[in-house]
Protein backbone atom coordinates (compact mmCIF):
# COMPACT_ATOMS: atom_id res chain seq x y z
CA UNK A 1 0.00 0.00 0.00
CA UNK A 2 2.75 2.24 0.76
CA UNK A 3 4.32 1.52 -2.65
CA UNK A 4 1.22 2.59 -4.64
CA UNK A 5 0.55 5.84 -2.28
CA UNK A 6 4.59 6.93 -3.05
CA UNK A 7 3.94 6.17 -7.53
CA UNK A 8 0.39 7.81 -7.03
CA UNK A 9 1.80 10.96 -5.34
CA UNK A 10 4.63 10.96 -7.89
CA UNK A 11 2.06 11.00 -10.75
CA UNK A 12 0.15 13.74 -9.17
CA UNK A 13 3.58 15.60 -9.02
CA UNK A 14 4.28 14.91 -12.71
CA UNK A 15 0.62 15.84 -13.86
CA UNK A 16 1.09 19.21 -12.21
CA UNK A 17 4.17 20.10 -13.20
CA UNK A 18 3.46 19.36 -16.99
CA UNK A 19 0.37 21.38 -16.18
CA UNK A 20 2.03 24.19 -14.88
CA UNK A 21 4.45 23.89 -17.76
CA UNK A 22 1.62 24.16 -20.61
CA UNK A 23 0.15 27.14 -18.52
CA UNK A 24 3.65 28.77 -18.39
CA UNK A 25 3.66 28.52 -22.21
CA UNK A 26 1.01 31.63 -22.30
CA UNK A 27 2.65 35.23 -21.88
CA UNK A 28 0.02 37.89 -20.69
CA UNK A 29 0.61 42.02 -20.95
CA UNK A 30 1.25 44.82 -18.50
CA UNK A 31 -2.70 44.03 -16.85
CA UNK A 32 -1.80 40.05 -16.15
CA UNK A 33 -4.47 38.52 -18.15
CA UNK A 34 -4.28 39.53 -21.77
CA UNK A 35 -2.12 36.88 -24.00
CA UNK A 36 0.85 38.57 -25.37
CA UNK A 37 0.86 38.21 -29.36
CA UNK A 38 4.38 37.72 -30.85
CA UNK A 39 5.15 40.39 -33.24
CA UNK A 40 5.05 39.40 -36.70
CA UNK A 41 7.53 40.93 -39.33
CA UNK A 42 6.20 40.91 -42.58
CA UNK A 43 8.63 43.96 -44.20
CA UNK A 44 6.65 46.43 -43.64
CA UNK A 45 8.30 50.17 -43.27
CA UNK A 46 6.08 53.17 -42.69
CA UNK A 47 7.85 56.98 -42.21
CA UNK A 48 11.08 55.27 -41.98
CA UNK A 49 9.94 52.83 -39.03
CA UNK A 50 9.62 49.06 -38.79
CA UNK A 51 5.86 47.98 -37.91
CA UNK A 52 5.48 44.51 -36.81
CA UNK A 53 1.67 43.47 -36.34
CA UNK A 54 0.46 41.24 -33.23
CA UNK A 55 0.24 37.44 -34.44
CA UNK A 56 -3.42 37.82 -33.20
CA UNK A 57 -6.08 39.85 -32.38
CA UNK A 58 -6.58 41.65 -28.84
CA UNK A 59 -7.93 39.70 -26.24
CA UNK A 60 -7.48 36.31 -28.56
CA UNK A 61 -4.74 33.66 -27.79
CA UNK A 62 -4.56 32.47 -31.46
CA UNK A 63 -4.70 34.00 -34.68
CA UNK A 64 -7.90 32.48 -35.93
CA UNK A 65 -9.69 33.90 -32.65
CA UNK A 66 -12.15 36.96 -32.99
CA UNK A 67 -10.73 38.03 -29.65
CA UNK A 68 -12.45 41.46 -27.82
CA UNK A 69 -14.46 44.23 -29.30
CA UNK A 70 -13.97 47.63 -28.50
CA UNK A 71 -15.61 50.98 -29.38
CA UNK A 72 -12.93 53.24 -30.85
CA UNK A 73 -10.84 54.54 -28.05
CA UNK A 74 -12.30 53.18 -25.05
CA UNK A 75 -10.05 50.21 -22.97
CA UNK A 76 -12.60 47.73 -22.36
CA UNK A 77 -14.79 45.58 -24.26
CA UNK A 78 -18.98 46.11 -23.24
CA UNK A 79 -21.93 44.59 -23.59
CA UNK A 80 -23.40 47.73 -25.40
CA UNK A 81 -22.09 49.49 -28.34
CA UNK A 82 -23.95 52.82 -28.88
CA UNK A 83 -23.55 56.54 -28.27
CA UNK A 84 -25.08 56.51 -25.08
CA UNK A 85 -22.95 54.54 -23.86
CA UNK A 86 -19.60 56.03 -25.94
CA UNK A 87 -16.63 56.95 -23.03
CA UNK A 88 -15.58 59.76 -25.52
CA UNK A 89 -18.77 61.40 -25.78
CA UNK A 90 -21.54 63.03 -24.05
CA UNK A 91 -24.64 60.69 -25.64
CA UNK A 92 -24.57 62.03 -29.04
CA UNK A 93 -22.38 61.88 -32.10
CA UNK A 94 -21.67 65.44 -32.09
CA UNK A 95 -21.48 66.09 -28.46
CA UNK A 96 -17.54 64.47 -28.11
CA UNK A 97 -15.43 65.05 -25.56
CA UNK A 98 -12.51 63.93 -26.85
CA UNK A 99 -10.12 63.76 -30.24
CA UNK A 100 -11.91 66.73 -32.44
CA UNK A 101 -10.42 68.44 -34.59
CA UNK A 102 -10.15 72.40 -33.47
CA UNK A 103 -12.21 73.55 -36.94
CA UNK A 104 -15.19 71.06 -36.06
CA UNK A 105 -16.62 73.19 -33.01
CA UNK A 106 -20.03 71.79 -34.08
CA UNK A 107 -18.76 67.98 -33.38
CA UNK A 108 -17.86 69.45 -29.97
CA UNK A 109 -20.12 69.37 -26.95
CA UNK A 110 -19.04 72.87 -25.21
CA UNK A 111 -20.25 72.21 -21.86
CA UNK A 112 -17.17 70.25 -20.91
CA UNK A 113 -13.57 71.31 -20.35
CA UNK A 114 -11.86 72.05 -22.31
CA UNK A 115 -14.89 74.46 -23.77
CA UNK A 116 -13.66 74.31 -27.67
CA UNK A 117 -11.91 70.85 -29.47
CA UNK A 118 -8.88 69.37 -28.38
CA UNK A 119 -7.22 68.85 -31.48
CA UNK A 120 -6.57 66.09 -31.24
CA UNK A 121 -5.91 63.70 -34.49
CA UNK A 122 -4.80 59.96 -32.93
CA UNK A 123 -5.13 58.14 -29.73
CA UNK A 124 -3.21 58.82 -26.93
CA UNK A 125 -2.29 56.22 -24.74
CA UNK A 126 -4.20 56.67 -22.16
CA UNK A 127 -7.21 55.84 -24.46
CA UNK A 128 -5.28 53.23 -26.57
CA UNK A 129 -6.42 50.03 -25.32
CA UNK A 130 -3.74 48.03 -27.07
CA UNK A 131 -1.26 49.48 -24.95
CA UNK A 132 -3.01 49.47 -21.39
CA UNK A 133 -3.18 46.32 -21.98
CA UNK A 134 -0.24 44.77 -23.43
CA UNK A 135 2.00 47.63 -22.41
CA UNK A 136 5.77 48.04 -23.93
CA UNK A 137 5.66 49.56 -27.68
CA UNK A 138 2.27 47.42 -28.42
CA UNK A 139 -0.13 50.24 -29.67
CA UNK A 140 -2.89 50.09 -32.26
CA UNK A 141 -2.15 51.03 -36.06
CA UNK A 142 -2.23 54.62 -37.36
CA UNK A 143 -3.73 55.04 -40.12
CA UNK A 144 -0.78 55.72 -42.53
CA UNK A 145 -0.04 52.30 -41.48
CA UNK A 146 -3.50 50.16 -42.25
CA UNK A 147 -2.94 52.60 -45.91
CA UNK A 148 0.26 51.06 -46.15
CA UNK A 149 -0.85 47.57 -45.24
CA UNK A 150 -3.22 47.69 -47.70
CA UNK A 151 -1.33 48.66 -50.47
CA UNK A 152 0.71 45.72 -50.47
CA UNK A 153 -1.89 43.62 -52.58
CA UNK A 154 0.00 45.56 -55.31
CA UNK A 155 2.99 44.27 -54.73
CA UNK A 156 2.60 40.89 -55.67
CA UNK A 157 6.39 40.28 -56.18
CA UNK A 158 7.17 40.57 -52.89
CA UNK A 159 3.73 39.46 -50.80
CA UNK A 160 1.08 36.94 -51.62
CA UNK A 161 -2.44 38.41 -50.68
CA UNK A 162 -5.44 36.26 -49.38
CA UNK A 163 -8.41 38.09 -49.85
CA UNK A 164 -10.55 35.07 -48.49
CA UNK A 165 -8.31 32.47 -46.78
CA UNK A 166 -9.95 29.44 -44.80
CA UNK A 167 -7.92 28.55 -41.88
CA UNK A 168 -9.34 24.45 -40.26
CA UNK A 169 -9.52 25.43 -36.47
CA UNK A 170 -10.68 22.95 -34.24
CA UNK A 171 -12.51 21.26 -37.26
CA UNK A 172 -14.30 24.49 -38.12
CA UNK A 173 -13.22 26.75 -41.27
CA UNK A 174 -12.86 30.17 -40.18
CA UNK A 175 -12.29 32.97 -43.24
CA UNK A 176 -10.43 35.94 -43.15
CA UNK A 177 -7.58 37.79 -44.83
CA UNK A 178 -3.68 36.18 -44.82
CA UNK A 179 -1.05 38.23 -46.10
CA UNK A 180 2.55 36.80 -46.09
CA UNK A 181 5.80 38.01 -47.22
CA UNK A 182 7.21 35.53 -50.02
CA UNK A 183 10.90 35.89 -49.12
CA UNK A 184 10.61 35.11 -44.93
CA UNK A 185 7.06 33.15 -45.32
CA UNK A 186 6.24 35.32 -42.19
CA UNK A 187 2.13 35.96 -42.29
CA UNK A 188 -0.25 37.80 -40.68
CA UNK A 189 -3.84 36.50 -40.76
CA UNK A 190 -7.08 38.76 -39.49
CA UNK A 191 -10.31 36.63 -39.21
CA UNK A 192 -13.56 38.30 -40.12
CA UNK A 193 -14.81 38.58 -36.76
CA UNK A 194 -17.63 40.88 -37.48
CA UNK A 195 -19.04 44.06 -35.77
CA UNK A 196 -20.99 45.03 -32.63
CA UNK A 197 -24.18 47.67 -32.83
CA UNK A 198 -25.77 48.52 -29.62
CA UNK A 199 -26.43 44.64 -27.92
CA UNK A 200 -26.07 43.01 -31.22
CA UNK A 201 -22.21 41.55 -30.84
CA UNK A 202 -20.32 39.79 -33.52
CA UNK A 203 -23.06 40.75 -36.65
CA UNK A 204 -22.20 39.24 -39.79
CA UNK A 205 -19.01 37.41 -38.38
CA UNK A 206 -17.55 35.13 -40.74
CA UNK A 207 -18.90 37.19 -43.39
CA UNK A 208 -16.87 40.66 -42.65
CA UNK A 209 -14.22 41.63 -40.68
CA UNK A 210 -12.61 45.11 -39.40
CA UNK A 211 -9.90 46.12 -36.84
CA UNK A 212 -9.37 50.27 -35.96
CA UNK A 213 -6.67 52.50 -36.64
CA UNK A 214 -5.81 54.90 -33.96
CA UNK A 215 -6.71 57.76 -36.31
CA UNK A 216 -9.69 59.77 -36.35
CA UNK A 217 -11.55 60.98 -39.75
CA UNK A 218 -10.63 64.71 -39.78
CA UNK A 219 -12.86 65.64 -42.41
CA UNK A 220 -15.40 63.56 -39.96
CA UNK A 221 -14.55 63.79 -36.78
CA UNK A 222 -17.50 61.36 -34.91
CA UNK A 223 -15.44 58.90 -37.33
CA UNK A 224 -12.64 56.53 -37.21
CA UNK A 225 -10.40 54.86 -39.50
CA UNK A 226 -10.23 50.56 -40.14
CA UNK A 227 -9.15 47.98 -41.95
CA UNK A 228 -12.26 45.84 -43.40
CA UNK A 229 -11.82 42.81 -44.87
CA UNK A 230 -14.89 40.63 -46.68
CA UNK A 231 -15.10 37.94 -49.60
CA UNK A 232 -15.30 40.49 -52.11
CA UNK A 233 -12.08 42.67 -51.10
CA UNK A 234 -10.31 44.26 -48.31
CA UNK A 235 -8.79 47.74 -47.58
CA UNK A 236 -9.68 50.56 -45.33
CA UNK A 237 -12.62 52.61 -44.71
CA UNK A 238 -13.95 54.52 -42.15
CA UNK A 239 -17.10 54.79 -39.75
CA UNK A 240 -19.14 55.91 -36.69
CA UNK A 241 -16.27 55.58 -33.77
CA UNK A 242 -19.46 53.73 -31.17
CA UNK A 243 -19.18 50.70 -33.16
CA UNK A 244 -17.60 47.95 -31.71
CA UNK A 245 -14.66 46.01 -33.45
CA UNK A 246 -11.20 43.48 -33.34
CA UNK A 247 -8.18 45.20 -32.73
CA UNK A 248 -4.82 44.22 -34.49
CA UNK A 249 -1.72 45.96 -32.29
CA UNK A 250 1.49 46.79 -33.67
CA UNK A 251 4.70 47.51 -32.30
CA UNK A 252 7.94 49.97 -33.98
CA UNK A 253 11.22 49.89 -34.22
Amino acid sequence: MKKFLFFLMAALVLLTAVSCKKDNLIKYGVDGKTPLPEAVDIGLVVNGKTIKWASFNLGASKEYEYGDYYAWGETEPKAQYSWGTYALANGAENKLIAYCPNSFPNFWDSTVEPSGPDGEKILLPTHDAAHNKLGGKWRLPTYDEINALTNLKNDTDNYEWENWAVMNADGEDVHGLRITQKSTGNSIFFPASGYCDDTSIGIDAGKWGGCWSSSINITAPNCAYFLYLQSDGSGWTFDTRHYGLSLRPVCEE
